[in-house]
Protein backbone atom coordinates (compact mmCIF):
# COMPACT_ATOMS: atom_id res chain seq x y z
CA UNK A 1 0.00 0.00 0.00
CA UNK A 2 1.31 3.40 -0.90
CA UNK A 3 1.24 6.38 1.41
CA UNK A 4 -1.04 9.33 0.75
CA UNK A 5 2.03 11.39 -0.10
CA UNK A 6 3.15 8.90 -2.74
CA UNK A 7 -0.33 8.79 -4.26
CA UNK A 8 -0.50 12.56 -4.43
CA UNK A 9 2.94 12.71 -6.05
CA UNK A 10 1.78 10.27 -8.73
CA UNK A 11 -1.38 12.27 -9.32
CA UNK A 12 0.66 15.43 -9.87
CA UNK A 13 2.91 13.76 -12.45
CA UNK A 14 2.43 14.43 -16.11
CA UNK A 15 1.68 11.50 -18.41
CA UNK A 16 5.25 11.79 -19.71
CA UNK A 17 6.67 11.48 -16.19
CA UNK A 18 4.50 8.44 -15.46
CA UNK A 19 5.52 6.88 -18.78
CA UNK A 20 9.22 7.45 -18.01
CA UNK A 21 8.86 5.53 -14.74
CA UNK A 22 6.88 2.77 -16.46
CA UNK A 23 9.47 2.48 -19.22
CA UNK A 24 12.33 2.29 -16.72
CA UNK A 25 10.56 -0.46 -14.78
CA UNK A 26 9.85 -2.45 -17.97
CA UNK A 27 13.49 -2.15 -19.03
CA UNK A 28 14.62 -3.38 -15.61
CA UNK A 29 12.17 -6.28 -15.72
CA UNK A 30 13.37 -7.43 -19.16
CA UNK A 31 17.05 -7.11 -18.21
CA UNK A 32 16.36 -9.17 -15.11
CA UNK A 33 14.40 -11.75 -17.09
CA UNK A 34 17.10 -12.30 -19.70
CA UNK A 35 19.73 -12.76 -16.99
CA UNK A 36 17.86 -15.77 -15.60
CA UNK A 37 18.82 -19.29 -16.55
CA UNK A 38 17.00 -20.44 -19.70
CA UNK A 39 14.71 -22.88 -17.86
CA UNK A 40 13.60 -20.32 -15.27
CA UNK A 41 13.07 -17.64 -17.92
CA UNK A 42 10.91 -20.01 -19.98
CA UNK A 43 8.96 -21.09 -16.90
CA UNK A 44 8.13 -17.48 -16.09
CA UNK A 45 7.26 -16.58 -19.66
CA UNK A 46 4.97 -19.62 -19.92
CA UNK A 47 3.22 -18.59 -16.69
CA UNK A 48 2.68 -15.12 -18.14
CA UNK A 49 1.37 -16.59 -21.40
CA UNK A 50 -1.00 -18.85 -19.48
CA UNK A 51 -2.31 -15.91 -17.44
CA UNK A 52 -2.77 -13.84 -20.59
CA UNK A 53 -4.71 -16.66 -22.25
CA UNK A 54 -6.97 -17.05 -19.21
CA UNK A 55 -7.59 -13.31 -19.24
CA UNK A 56 -8.49 -13.41 -22.95
CA UNK A 57 -10.85 -16.32 -22.36
CA UNK A 58 -12.58 -14.47 -19.50
CA UNK A 59 -13.11 -11.41 -21.69
CA UNK A 60 -14.48 -13.52 -24.54
CA UNK A 61 -16.84 -15.32 -22.14
CA UNK A 62 -18.22 -11.98 -20.91
CA UNK A 63 -18.75 -10.75 -24.46
CA UNK A 64 -20.87 -13.77 -25.44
Amino acid sequence: MQSKEQLEAFRRMTPEERWRITSQLMDLAWRTLVELPHEERERRLEAARRQHQLSNEAIIAKLK
